[in-house]
């Protein structure tokens, strides 16, 4: 499993995000509390970005971040901003209009040998060779930097990559319909897109392509392809997942079937395409369900495993308990397990499946978001939890009397 962890964001300017804004997180459970329209789902949204160093939705927007990840001994540090120019007539090289300026630096230290590397720096405009670096970090750039300096960095390499599916699992069914194929009835920033895998290969060159498929998935149904005449099949690949899904659910068993839209097999080209899958639940006494008859709490339920699935190191997930019984809940914090997590609920049900050990822990855990005005506007403001807050959170949650909604809600604190 990846080992890549979030530690560090500091906003510079992000919206009507109070400048300055610096936070910092647990390796564990993170969090966030707020009121409605307090930016609770703006801040995991964002998030989100930062996770997976993609930032093309945020392409008409002015902005300014510094955040830091970590994957073992490595530590990544990422400055990246994007701002409107202030010569709207200035061209780049090729003649086209440079409307927008980007800049970003990304350093990596190996704390082990105390190793410090640039691995890149610089502006970057519209239509330039690399323009849709930092809108999309270049981590494929990273990777060719740190493919001769050792395994180490390859595994690095391959945890960047892997945080690249940390999209925000959101408190409706927008995920439930990517992992079926389906488009997103509302466009977000950090909404995955429709899940789908494909390989071609013609005169001796092969390319795969996919997006929100679990890697080993992916890997079962392009094995599954290669040869002619074969239905697509996940083999034992899709079992865990099956299972998984089936425990937490209670039913007989739950059956995972690619939804294959494209194939060509001849002597000069080979290719598929398969668009989401398609999810069968049989219940205990043999009546089989297909996935769009479930209930919501039940989508919610499937949809939340197939998240997991594709991602190992960081889960979003906002509003997670909607439409789950206390018993789900008790199975989607299990099997988060190491992962870092950044949760969001309004129901106070959710935070008594979260320990805390030290006050220093609770300060790093909670965080607050509260919406402002100054000078006659609304700022977002974002922080942990303060050290006095926390203090008084924690002797509460020491004595062992109430519930952690309690504490938060009696104290004030939420």
């Amino acid at each position: 499993m990846s080992t890549v962890k979030l530690k560090r964001l500091r906003i510079n300017q992000y919206r009507n995000v109070r400048p300055g804004t610096e936070l910092h997180f647990d390796d564990g459970v993170n969090l966030v509390l707020g009121q409605n329209g307090s930016g609770k789902t703006t801040l995991l949204s964002l998030l989100s970005a930062v996770s997976r160093s993609v930032f093309e939705e945020l392409s008409q927007e002015e902005f300014d971040l510094e955040y830091v990840l970590t994957s073992g001994s490595f530590t990544v540090l990422a400055q990246v901003s994007h701002r409107r120019r202030l010569d709207p007539a200035a061209v780049d090289p090729a003649g086209n209009a440079r409307l927008w300026d980007s800049d970003y630096t990304v350093h990596i230290k190996d704390s082990s040998t105390g190793q410090e590397c640039a691995i890149v720096s610089g502006p970057v405009g519209e239509g330039q060779s690399r323009g849709r670096v930092p809108l999309v970090m270049d981590w494929s750039f990273i990777a060719a930097t740190l493919s001769n300096r050792g395994d180490s960095f390859g595994v690095l390499r391959n945890d960047l990559f892997a945080a690249a599916s940390a999209y925000r699992f959101d408190e409706s069914l927008e995920c439930f319909a990517a992992m079926t194929g389906r488009k997103a009835s509302l466009k977000s920033a950090a909404t995955p897109p429709p899940a789908y895998t494909s390989w071609r290969s013609s005169r001796g060159t092969s390319v795969t392509e996919g997006a929100y498929v679990p890697a080993e998935l992916s890997r079962a149904l392009h094995q599954s392809f290669r040869e002619p005449g074969e239905d697509p099949a996940l083999n034992d690949a899709g079992k865990p997942l099956a299972s998984q899904m089936a425990v937490a659910l209670g039913v007989k068993t739950v059956s995972i079937i690619p939804n294959q839209r494209a194939r060509l097999h001849s002597p000069h080209e080979n290719s598929f395409r398969v668009e989401g899958f398609t999810f069968e639940v049989t219940r205990g006494e043999g009546q089989t369900v297909h996935h769009d008859l479930l209930s919501y709490g039940q989508k919610r339920l499937l949809a939340f495993f197939y998240y997991l699935a594709v991602n190992p190191s960081i889960v979003i997930a906002d509003e997670l308990v909607n439409g789950l019984h206390h018993s789900w809940i008790k199975s989607c914090m299990d099997a988060i397990g190491d992962r870092q997590a950044f949760l969001t609920s309004q129901n106070p049900l959710l935070f008594d499946y979260v320990e805390f050990d030290s006050i220093e822990q609770v300060e790093a855990r909670f965080i607050t978001c509260k919406s402002e005005h100054v000078d006659g506007a609304e700022q977002l403001v974002w922080q942990n939890m303060p050290r006095e807050d926390a203090a008084r959170f924690y002797e509460a949650y020491t004595d062992e009397i109430e519930q952690v909604g309690e504490i938060l809600i009696t104290r004030g604190l939420w």
